[in-house]
C-alpha cells in the first residue's frame, strides 16, 4: 500500500472521463471503467472471497485514511457501508480548479458493481456529487 498519493490524479481522471464520454460516448466510458475495475480490483475481489466483508473494510480503511477523507464504516454480519461525508477526490478537484465531470461518481457505481459481480455480493452507491457525499453498500445476497 502506498504511503503517499498525488491527489491531482483525481483531476486527471475527471478530464479523462470527460474526454472519453465526448469523443466515444457514455457507453464506451462505462465499458472502460468496467475493464479497469476487472483488472485493478481482481486482487481485492479475491481477498473478499477469502476473508469476506472484513477484507473490504480493511481496504476502505487504508484507502480513505490515506486520502485523509471524512468517512466512517458501518459493518454488520451480512452488510458493510462506507459513509463518505466529504469525498476527497471531488473536494480536491474543486479546490484545484479542475473541471468536474458531470457524472464523476459513475466510477464508484461501476467499479463497485464489478467487484460485487466478482464476489457474489450486491452493491449500491447513493451519491450526491454536488455535496461530495456518498454511501457505498455491499451485502451478501
Amino acid at each position: 500500500m502506498p504511503t503517499k498519493i498525488h491527489k491531482d490524479f483525481h483531476g486527471a481522471l475527471s478530464a479523462g472521463f470527460q474526454y472519453l464520454a465526448e469523443k466515444y460516448g457514455q457507453g464506451d466510458l462505462e465499458e472502460y471503467l468496467e475493464l479497469c475495475a476487472q483488472n485493478i480490483y481482481g486482487r481485492l475481489a479475491e481477498e473478499i472471497k477469502k476473508d469476506g466483508l472484513q477484507a473490504l473494510e480493511k481496504y476502505w480503511q487504508e484507502i480513505f485514511s490515506l486520502e485523509e477523507a471524512k468517512f466512517r464504516i458501518k459493518r454488520e454480519q451480512s452488510e458493510i457501508k462506507l459513509i463518505v461525508a466529504e469525498c476527497p477526490a471531488l473536494v480536491h478537484i474543486k479546490q484545484a480548479g479542475y473541471p468536474v465531470y458531470k457524472d464523476f461518481c459513475a466510477q464508484c457505481r461501476i467499479i463497485n458493481s464489478v467487484i460485487a459481480r466478482m464476489t457474489g455480493l450486491e452493491s449500491t452507491v447513493k451519491s450526491d456529487q454536488t455535496r461530495a457525499r456518498c454511501t457505498q453498500t455491499f451485502k451478501t445476497k
